[in-house]
């Protein structure tokens, strides 16, 4: 007699075939709930234009401040780093009357430090020339003697680096030295400016997000009242909270990433409009500034307002269903 199979044994063929047909029919109603709401929230951009892109510009006037200062800093980073690379020599003024012998030695212990890419000797008699040629004179000879000291012109690696700062210094306090000038004062001014617009362009981005979901809280809330019967009958049938909630979700999405889309539109119109003064600005310093827009802040205005707009239909969403609908 054939032995029968405990009951616990027994697997119903259909089970695994109606579980799993179960989960492909959930994910695909999820799917299509979540294509659904991404269509109508860009048909409210179509169907309701002027309160949806009143709020995208509100959005992008609050995220354009300070991400304009954050482009600002780069900025000024770049022209630094311009002006570090193209203006950053050091000049060293070596007393009158001082030795040749001395003069070489010194040149050959400058030449010897590691961050010193170049050193150029200019003699007075060179430097009488040069003044000379720049002054459209043949020629300054006279009987009083040279008054121009010898100049020693350095070429730095890394001219704003702790390395040359304490070359600088070293320098600066050589008793063969009378003068020392050079641009590394400008440029870590220029890089003290830089830090100091951003951070404050992080600060104020942290303050304006609370504008920013603030404005998009609004609009959302209004759309609130209208939807709320349907949510109400939503939640009668079983409607979970999460999917009550993510057509709002998706609205503030949309309204926060168009919002710092148009941001990076007005930074790199201002920017675009302040290229001529500031190439002016800069031809007068004998350099010439290229004003960029980083591409990254657009993707970065982007995703902070897109993150904006999804917090604040969180916050608002969840809120009126925990009053309205659960009441």
């Amino acid at each position: 007699m054939d032995q029968a199979h405990p009951p616990s044994a027994r697997i119903p063929s259909g089970t695994a075939t109606r579980t799993a047909k179960t989960q492909t029919s959930a994910l695909n109603a999820w799917k299509r709930h979540h294509a659904r709401c991404l269509k109508d929230g860009l048909w409210h951009l179509v169907r309701r234009p002027l309160s949806a892109w009143a709020t995208i510009f509100a959005i992008a006037i609050v995220l354009a401040l300070p991400g304009f200062l954050m482009t600002l800093a780069a900025q000024i980073k770049h022209i630094g780093g311009a002006w570090a690379s193209e203006q950053g020599q050091v000049n060293v003024y070596i007393k009158t009357g001082t030795d040749e012998t001395h003069v070489n030695g010194f040149t050959q212990w400058l030449k010897s430090q590691p961050n010193v890419r170049s050193t150029d000797v200019i003699p007075p008699e060179q430097g009488l020339k040069d003044l000379a040629r720049r002054l459209n004179i043949d020629s300054l000879d006279s009987d009083i003697a040279n008054p121009l000291p010898t100049v020693v012109v350095l070429k730095l690696k890394n001219p704003t680096d702790q390395a040359s700062l304490t070359l600088r210094e070293e320098i600066r306090n050589n008793p063969l030295v009378e003068n020392l000038s050079d641009s590394g004062a400008w440029v870590k001014r220029l890089q003290t400016i830089s830090q100091f617009f951003d951070q404050l362009s992080w600060w104020l981005m942290f303050l304006f997000g609370f504008t920013v979901v603030s404005v998009i809280g609004n609009t959302l809330r209004l759309e609130l009242q209208k939807r709320r019967e349907e949510l109400a009958l939503i939640a009668l049938i079983g409607g979970t909270r999460r999917y009550m909630i993510r057509p709002l979700l998706y609205d503030g999405a949309i309204m926060g990433l168009l919002g710092g889309l148009v941001a990076s539109g007005l930074i790199y119109t201002l920017l675009t409009m302040l290229t001529a003064p500031i190439n002016q600005f800069a031809a007068e310093y004998g350099t010439q500034i290229t004003v960029i827009t980083p591409m990254m802040l657009t993707a970065l205005l982007g995703m902070i307002g897109l993150s904006l707009g999804w917090l604040s239909a969180q916050l608002i969403g969840q809120n009126f269903l925990r009053h309205a609908v659960s009441a």
